[in-house]
């Protein structure tokens, strides 16, 4: 046995420990030590005289400048597939014993300092679709831990327990639940008027009822499912046109939806399960954010006749009353709010337009940055000291549905400084992002991969 097999047993490596070792395995980049965990990929092997050649392939972000190397041997990749920093990576070794079941590829990039290490399982029958490894940057806090492709167009992302996430897609026939520690995918089941008719866009917990509550934007509808056995209870019709954003009213016990097309937010009634008013908007709402008494709502306005002509707003809406009361900032392309957990009644909000992320403060604006192009959905992590945020990057000219110029990114914003602490490259289009409920896991889907990314927050 050759000294660099010897030296994976001593270290311990088994499939079941791949990519979530209790352990991560410590490097050195520039000198410094720091930790990342491995990813774990299957290759296939055939006989070659007394020993065998196996062949691996996997997507590797950022390729360019990648250095492969087995213990101190040097291995050739072949790169195919590119997309911008992101390529298929195909590597054959050759002269393996027979026996041997993992090998270790380590990946190196001189110029960042980043290091990644691959461990291959050498199996009959390797998955269809390579898996991501992701170089991340030696000063991260966030490490990437795994993609999970997931049917088309991801179009958010919320957790409903500690490792499930559901996605909704938008340009498929159903939702999805996957596990984001073991990979697996369930598919919610509707029935079939609706299923056929796809776009279905956000979801929402509704605590009292143990249930969370998908929005369908083809339909003008909600439906609810069970918690915990993710099974289909129903759905609401609503009378609104394009329905999007739900935010659960816990002081109510009320749902509310964002409706795109009919430019106003349905009421919707937990208790009765049914759509009781409709509020008109002045504008194309979008995301929805409570104060803490529960008295007031702050709803980013993505635009005023359109879309698309920059006229959008956050406005204040009286709840009691039902109506809006005030203007905080005007125009730009306002899509998501929330609510910060320090200070009284502080909010975030995205603007799409203007690649900004806005600071409310009594219902004004105290503070804005920018952020990387065409901010999507921002989340704050449970213990109030990072704000992510998923930005889109440039879109295409002829369609947001056509791949762009480049990658979008995940931002991670110091709440207490606010500024920008980490910007890492994702995929085509980053859109759904939501944290964990310990904060040790951050989601993100690319929307135009049909894929998840999960990362790993290491403080």
């Amino acid at each position: 046995m050759s000294s660099f097999h010897t030296d994976l047993l001593h270290r311990g490596i088994s499939p079941i420990a791949l990519i979530f070792a209790v352990v991560a395995t410590p490097l050195v980049a520039q000198g410094k030590a720091w930790t990342s965990k491995p990813i774990g990929v299957e290759g296939a092997c055939t006989a070659e005289g007394s020993g065998k050649t196996c062949r691996v392939a996997f997507f590797l972000q950022p390729y360019k400048g990648a250095v492969l190397s087995m213990g101190t041997t040097p291995v050739v990749a072949k790169f195919a597939k590119a997309d911008k920093t992101l390529a298929e990576a195909t590597v054959v070794v050759r002269g393996l014993a027979a026996d041997t079941a993992q090998s270790v590829i380590t990946i190196q990039n001189p110029k960042t300092g980043s290091i990644r290490e691959v461990v291959v399982s050498w199996v009959e029958a390797p998955p269809k679709t390579p898996p991501l490894v992701v170089l991340d940057a030696p000063q991260q806090r966030h490490r990437f831990l795994r993609r999970v492709m997931t049917g088309k167009q991801p179009k958010s992302a919320m957790f409903i327990s500690s490792t499930q996430v559901v996605l909704p897609l938008l340009d498929d026939n159903h939702s999805e639940v996957i596990d984001i520690l073991t990979g697996e995918v369930k598919r919610l089941t509707l029935p079939a008027n609706y299923a056929k008719k796809g776009g279905f866009v956000e979801s929402v917990r509704v605590p009292p009822l143990k249930e969370f509550w998908v929005s369908q934007m083809m339909a003008s509808a909600i439906h609810r499912f069970d918690s915990a056995t993710l099974a289909y209870k129903g759905s609401i019709d609503l009378t609104g046109s394009w329905t999007k954003v739900l935010a659960y009213d816990a002081v109510r016990n009320i749902v509310y939806a964002s409706n795109w097309n009919s430019s106003d937010i349905s009421v919707v009634s937990v208790a009765e399960l049914k759509e009781i008013k409709r509020i008109k908007m002045s504008g194309v709402p979008r995301g929805m954010a409570f104060s803490s008494d529960g008295n007031y709502m702050l709803a980013a306005i993505f635009g005023g006749k359109s879309d698309s002509d920059g006229a959008g707003r956050t406005v204040k809406i009286d709840l009691e009353k039902q109506k809006v009361v005030a203007t905080v900032i005007e125009g730009g392309s306002h899509r998501h709010a929330v609510r910060l957990k320090a200070g009284n009644d502080r909010f975030a909000v995205s603007d799409m337009a203007r690649s900004k992320v806005y600071f409310i403060g009594d219902y004004k604006k105290s503070s804005e940055i920018s952020v990387y192009k065409n901010p999507n959905t921002i989340a704050e992590s449970p213990d109030g000291r990072f704000l992510y945020v998923s930005c889109r990057g440039r879109n295409n000219p002829k369609s947001y549905l056509i791949k762009g110029h480049d990658m979008g990114h995940l931002m991670v914003v110091d709440l207490a400084t606010q500024t920008v602490v980490e910007d890492i490259e994702a995929g085509n289009q980053p859109t759904g992002l939501d944290v964990s409920p310990d904060g040790k896991y951050i989601v993100l889907t690319d929307f135009l991969d049909h894929a998840m990314r999960v990362y790993e927050r290491m403080e």
